[in-house]
């Protein structure tokens, strides 16, 4: 029979009521100190709501448990990469496919991890590995789009975006990621195209607003580009890094101007 304490906590979640779930998880490791479950529960809970460190304490402790549950080792690896622990994190992400050698999240995460610490090469191994194993991976086509940018490779980017693009809708995102992937290769029109597409999705986005204002600015169309910075200072935190680079644009135009 199912314990009880974990059929109420998994009810108490789904209705978002986090707390009460954490509770409900609690007394199920008390009431099954040996089963890995509850613990993977509370684990995955506690990593949502960013609780990390007991989250790692779970993960480690039904690990401990079943060592060979390649989801865990996974799910261990997220936690360390959301603490910026990459080398653990790739570490837990290896065991992981070890374990399940088809395992396209660890790819991923892995692939993230790998880039997080400048490993570029393998970290487009790994990408493409994930994508290999589901080709509707908008994430992996995104992040692997950013690992051509940094290798230098603009058109293998402009690829990627578009795969994610069309695999994903909506993730404005890539579209500004694409555009700054155009941008490199001399192509401003579609840049500034992609920018205004991911300012359709989401129109207050300080990265879209500043980087189409430099596109019209470098495209030589100064009012439009003076309209984004200006926005962008109405809607953007003061505390944002643009804000202070927008105000610098807007005064360079002025002293530019007849």
């Amino acid at each position: 029979m199912e314990n009880h304490h974990l059929v109420v906590g998994r009810e108490c979640e789904e209705q978002e009521l986090y707390q009460e779930a954490l509770i409900e998880y609690g007394k199920a490791v008390e009431a099954e100190p040996a089963n890995p479950v509850p613990l993977l529960h509370r684990a995955a809970l506690l990593a949502e709501v960013g609780q990390y460190a007991p989250a790692l304490e779970d993960y480690t402790r039904a690990l401990e448990i079943d060592p060979y549950e390649s989801a865990a080792y996974n799910n261990r690896g997220d936690v360390y990469a959301s603490l910026g622990r990459h080398e653990d994190a790739i570490a837990d992400f290896t065991q992981a496919l070890f374990l399940n050698s088809n395992d396209v999240d660890s790819y991923y995460n892995r692939g993230l991890s790998l880039a997080e610490l400048g490993r570029m090469t393998q970290a487009l191994e790994d990408l493409t590995a994930a994508i290999a194993l589901d080709a509707r991976h908008g994430g992996a086509y995104n992040n692997r789009g950013l690992v051509h940018v940094a290798l230098g490779d603009y058109a293998g980017a402009v690829a990627d975006f578009s795969k994610a693009l069309e695999v994903r809708s909506g993730f404005a995102c890539s579209f500004d990621h694409r555009g700054l992937a155009y941008e490199k290769l001399g192509d401003l029109r579609s840049a500034i195209q992609d920018y205004t597409d991911a300012l359709a999705i989401a129109p207050h986005n300080a990265d879209s607003l500043y980087h189409r204002a430099c596109a019209y600015r470098e495209a030589g169309e100064t009012e439009k580009a003076r309209s984004d910075f200006q926005l962008l200072l109405k809607v953007t935190d003061t505390k944002h890094p643009f804000v202070a680079l927008a105000r610098q644009k807007i005064k360079e135009l002025e002293s530019h101007s007849p």
